[in-house]
């Protein structure tokens, strides 16, 4: 068994973030809401006027902040010679030693109450990534390896009860190879949870008893399943590198088999093309000229993707503990980083609230055809 990198392409493109900020005093507040920081009504009164900004209280600092953490597009197998240009340079890059991933740290402090935009300029060679099957029965795992250890443990959204172990179980029935294990959990998620978007909860358990979710979610079913039997799995999280669509955010699933690497799975896809009940899903993917059968993506990938990070409940440096209490964080930890994953921080010596207006774009310029 052995995994291919075919096909590159050159894709080329930027990530854009367009922020506009601005302050509201209690005067402001006042005036324009008929109300004041106290208020138990204000957050609803300010969703009613601002729509979906960001609302965020100041006051509590000594100064002014206003942080964000982005991750990088780097290297992977299949995303090689990547180079990245920023018209805005990060305070700090720093490596998430347990993930592998490259996490940016911006201070936009001085920024704060003007309008300015950060452009990351990008180009790489994305491939495809196919599987060479054998027979062979796959070695079992160094169990004390780091790796391991990670990738197999329960964590947040990837709860694994006794019921969800059970049912594994039961999934797999006899079957020994942790290979054919995982095409049977592959099997039985693509049969048996929908997509839908968005879901009313994140993480395995909702998921289970939904029988529903959208790709993050269907990667939380394979990924929990696979390490209740002892199977190093992953997320990856990413968009599509296709040009004129601006916000194709995605995730998918790897597993890892020792000797082999890490093999993709994308079991939403999966089912979308297996059911075919969403037509303009069916469409989109023939308008990418991506493979219509639903086996392919157990094993292979396509070459039609950026990836932004991989793994869950990725470590935030530079933390501020406000940020722990922000959905989707825990303990400065994400529950994924992809360009708008992670909320930014603000604080401020003067009393009221900050607006925070983000608007967050990918722009794919070019992909050329396949070279060698």
């Amino acid at each position: 068994m052995k995994l291919h990198y075919k096909n590159p392409r050159k894709v080329r493109g930027s990530y854009i973030w367009k922020t506009n900020t601005h302050f509201l005093s209690e005067d402001d507040l006042k005036s324009k809401l008929k109300s004041s920081l106290n208020d138990e009504k204000l957050l609803e009164k300010l969703v009613k006027k601002y729509g979906s900004k960001l609302f965020l209280a100041s006051g509590s600092g000594k100064k002014d902040e206003f942080f964000v953490w982005l991750s990088r597009i780097k290297e992977w197998p299949n995303q090689k010679n990547v180079k990245i240009k920023f018209s805005i340079k990060p305070k700090k890059s720093s490596n998430d030693k347990e993930n592998d991933n490259l996490i940016d740290f911006f201070d936009f402090s001085s920024k704060l109450n003007k309008k300015f935009q950060l452009k990351i300029d990008f180009n790489f060679d994305d491939s495809d990534t196919i599987l060479e099957v054998n027979p062979n029965i796959t070695k079992p795992y160094n169990k004390n390896s780091k790796l391991f250890q990670q990738y197999t443990k329960s964590e947040k959204y990837l709860e694994q009860t006794s019921e969800i172990k059970k049912l594994a179980r039961k999934i797999v029935g006899k079957e020994k190879d942790f290979f054919k294990q995982a095409r049977k959990i592959f099997d039985w998620i693509i049969e048996n949870i929908s997509y839908k978007y968005p879901p009313e909860m994140r993480g395995v358990i909702p998921t289970l008893k939904n029988k529903c979710g959208d790709c993050g979610e269907f990667n939380h079913v394979f990924i929990t399943f696979c390490r209740s039997l002892g199977i190093p799995a992953r997320s990856v999280l990413g968009m599509w590198a296709i040009p004129k669509i601006k916000k194709g955010y995605h995730a998918w699933a790897e597993f890892y088999l020792e000797g082999v690497g890490w093999i993709p799975v994308d079991s939403s896809v999966a089912e979308g093309l297996k059911n075919k009940e969403d037509k303009e899903f069916i469409k989109f993917m023939k308008k990418m000229k991506n493979p219509m059968n639903y086996d392919f993506y157990f094993g292979n990938l396509d070459n039609n993707r950026i990836i932004f990070s991989k793994g869950e409940n990725i470590l935030i440096p530079n933390c501020p503990k406000e940020l722990s209490q922000l959905p989707m964080m825990d303990d400065c930890r994400s529950s994924f980083m992809q360009p708008t994953a992670v909320y930014p921080h603000i604080s401020g010596n003067k009393k009221g609230i900050f607006i925070i207006d983000i608007e967050a774009e990918l722009d794919v310029l070019a992909r050329t055809h396949n070279y060698r």
